[in-house]
């Protein structure tokens, strides 16, 4: 597999990978050849990002309750969502160093720009 290496801003990865990739035209299980690893559990927007970019694999830290504790809106994402990914081909590793990717996340939250805020 082709590892992709950049660096995104939370909330951001899976988008970013649908622009570094290919238009993702007659992407099957057997041309999928990026891996995604990420702080989060991606948003809506970037979870359909990943499913067309490419991706064979996503691996997220941080889950979708954590972004939104420091205000992130992640958009209507289920477990069904995740399940449709891995029926596409693309395999799924959720809660990776969980607890660790949340403290950064807070720490963003502290400081950051969190795109939905008034």
């Amino acid at each position: 597999l082709k590892l992709l290496l950049r660096i995104f801003p939370p909330g951001g990865g899976g988008g970013g990978v649908c622009r570094a990739a290919d238009d993702g035209e007659g992407r099957t299980p057997a041309t999928r050849q990026f891996e995604l690893f990420t702080s989060c559990e991606p948003c809506a927007m970037c979870l359909g990002a990943t499913l067309w970019s490419g991706v064979s694999r996503i691996v997220c830290g941080a889950t979708k309750h954590h972004a939104q504790s420091i205000g992130f809106d992640e958009g209507p994402v289920f477990d069904a969502s995740y399940g449709h990914l891995e029926s596409c081909g693309v395999e799924v590793c959720r809660g990776v160093m969980s607890e660790e990717a949340a403290v950064v996340l807070r720490r963003y939250g502290a400081t950051g720009l969190i795109y939905n805020r008034e």
